[in-house]
């Protein structure tokens, strides 16, 4: 599997997977019948897509030699899924700020690095969709151990085997579980910002200020 990607291709996969569900939404606000049948299959095209980033990261091994990385790279990723992940500082609002704005510094600099190339490295796509939407996802919501979700049985096994290579590689348990809880939840209606709509899952009463924009102006 390459290490790079061809932007134009990860930014249809990460459409599909993330948009694709949130523009049915749309339709359906609009005054349009709801189909499980659709709601399903979206959900089956975003959870597919999801296994084949977490894939693509764990034959990286970017979990493991994360040490190895330098400037932007090892900013970003420090930031994403490190030490400096804003989950540490979830309650802390100037934290968030200041996370906020190290994130942005540091999206800038990367689309100066790689603005003339048609080809990124993958890993670093992956982390920025990851922060677009499953940060958001845990900043919003309070994340619980413990949710109300199931899946199909060969889509469980293929999301416990890709958690089980998840904890190998990767120490934090707050990863695996808010992939684990993504994953299983693709097929949930998804809320006006496109995150899945869990019950189970009360809001923070803390006024959480998105990321979203500044990763998908990158992307986009």
């Amino acid at each position: 599997m390459s290490n790079t990607w061809p932007k134009r291709l990860f930014l249809s996969l990460h459409f599909a997977s993330c948009y694709l569900p949130l523009r049915y939404e749309v339709w359906i606000a609009a005054g349009n019948c709801r189909s499980l049948q659709t709601q399903q299959e979206l959900g089956e095209i975003s959870r597919t897509t999801e296994i084949l980033f977490w894939n693509t990261l764990l034959e990286h091994r970017c979990f493991i030699e994360f040490e190895a990385f330098t400037g932007e790279q090892k900013r970003l990723f420090d930031l994403a899924l490190g030490d400096g992940c804003p989950l540490h500082v979830s309650n802390n609002p100037d934290g968030l700020k200041e996370w906020r704005a190290e994130l942005t510094s540091c999206l800038q600099q990367l689309e100066r690095t790689y603005s003339d190339s048609a080809d990124w490295p993958a890993w670093i796509l992956i982390t920025i969709h990851f922060v677009s939407f499953y940060l958001d996802l845990a900043l919003k919501k309070r994340i619980r151990q413990s949710h109300e979700l199931h899946s199909d049985f060969q889509s469980q096994s293929q999301i416990d085997h890709l958690c089980k290579r998840l904890s190998e590689q990767f120490p934090h348990q707050w990863l695996e579980l808010l992939t684990r809880l993504w994953l299983e939840s693709t097929h949930c209606s998804r809320d006006a910002s496109g995150l899945p709509l869990i019950k189970s899952l009360p809001r923070q009463a803390l006024t959480i200020t998105s990321s979203r924009t500044s990763c998908e102006v990158l992307l986009f």
